[in-house]
């Protein structure tokens, strides 16, 4: 499912000088949240480096039409499905510029980016930084007067028009909460470093590419660091959001390891019935405060703490995982092996609980035979609620 943002400000200078400044795409950074590098490679493919949630991503994008001081349009190529132009129009010595973008929003924290209205804060955000810019400066620091296409009548291009940059799992950009292009970065990018995302999934096992299941988790885990952060800076309406939208994929990720992974512990790992035990009660420690987070007011002082408990008891559980366990398992699990286990998993959280039941068993055979009925009245009381799943 894409989303679609427009969003325009008015510069003080001519049409030409504000054309003039966007074409030089490898300044780029001085304006746009998280972008380090922009390399013009070609007239029309522009390569961008960006810091994104303490995560660096390269990609490419290549441009579809560039009109000199009318406007620029883009496709992504690959990592990051998005698409759209950015318009410049004469208003009487200033200039209009007016940026549409359809992207296809990818990963937890993506698609929670995308249900808080973050992609079209940050757009906004970009644009009147664009402003403050150029205004500053009075003229632009470049021109490319150059057209890549002119005429070709591509209009403004939505998502379909980057159906190349589907299928690799975010691997080579990032999309959503981000997209990513010649011309429209400014909002695009900006949003990627707000979200600080990792692309990888969607509704079918191809989106996972060629992740095994390790992989899988420990993308899990970047994003649930990632979604703590926010909500220790958000405001409290936000903050209820996005720590519902952290409930949700908690619960689902524990669930999908109990009943996948952590079998495949106990019967491949020389310590694996002492390893699954302690994660257990670290899942139940962890479903415990989530319970207890789930029934406070984000303006409760306890809110904030049961955010630092849970962050205090997840980072160990996290530990535990990547620098002990995931190893073992790459080690004594074949490959094929280890990429079954991630579509299992994919599967697993599309139909488990989306609200934490501590006194429910941390078990694959409750979660096997009653996990999907739970999770059904669960989704049906989201939907009822109203509450943000993400």
């Amino acid at each position: 499912m894409t989303t679609k943002v427009e969003r325009q400000v008015v510069v003080s200078v001519p049409v030409r000088t504000a054309y003039n400044q966007w074409t030089q795409f490898e300044e780029f950074p001085q304006f746009m949240g998280g972008v380090e590098r922009v390399i013009q490679l070609e007239d029309d493919r522009v390569h961008w480096v960006a810091e994104i949630g303490g995560v660096k991503r390269e990609w490419d994008a290549t441009i579809l039409e560039q009109v000199p001081d009318r406007k620029v349009a883009w496709a992504a190529t690959e990592g990051a499905t998005n698409a759209g132009a950015v318009y410049f129009e004469d208003r009487g010595g200033q200039t209009e510029v007016r940026l549409v973008l359809e992207f296809e929003p990818e990963g937890l924290v993506e698609r929670a980016g995308d249900a808080l209205g973050i992609v079209e804060k940050q757009a906004e955000s970009d644009l009147e930084r664009f402003k403050s810019y150029i205004e500053s400066r009075g003229s632009e620091t470049g021109a490319w007067r150059g057209s890549v296409d002119e005429g070709a009548g591509v209009g403004t291009p939505d998502a379909s028009w980057a159906e190349e940059s589907r299928g690799d799992s975010g691997k080579a950009g990032v999309s959503a909460k981000a997209a990513v292009a010649a011309g429209a970065a400014a909002a695009a990018a900006g949003v990627a470093a707000a979200g600080g995302m990792l692309s990888r999934s969607g509704d079918s096992d191809d989106d996972l590419g060629d992740q095994d299941v390790i992989a899988v988790l420990t993308t899990d885990h970047r994003e649930f660091t990632e979604l703590l952060k926010q909500i220790r800076t958000a405001d409290p309406e936000t903050r209820r959001d996005l720590a519902d939208i952290l409930i949700t994929d908690l619960v689902r990720h524990s669930v999908a390891e109990e009943m996948f992974v952590y079998p495949a512990m106990k019967e491949h790992l020389p310590n694996g019935d002492e390893a699954v035990q302690h994660d257990t009660e670290e899942h139940k420690d962890i479903e415990r405060t989530l319970k207890h987070l789930e029934g406070l007011d984000a303006s409760d002082p306890q809110f904030m703490d049961a955010i630092g408990h849970l962050d205090t008891v997840l980072d160990d559980h996290i530990k535990d995982e990547e620098q002990d366990q995931f190893p073992q398992l790459r080690a004594h699990i074949p490959a094929e092996k280890l990429s079954e286990l991630a579509k299992k998993v994919h599967t697993a959280k599309k139909l488990a609980p989306t609200r934490p039941h501590p006194m429910a068993p941390n078990a694959a055979p409750f979660h096997k035979l009653v996990g999907p009925g739970v999770g059904l009245v669960d989704r049906v009381r989201d939907k009822l609620s109203g509450r943000t799943t993400g």
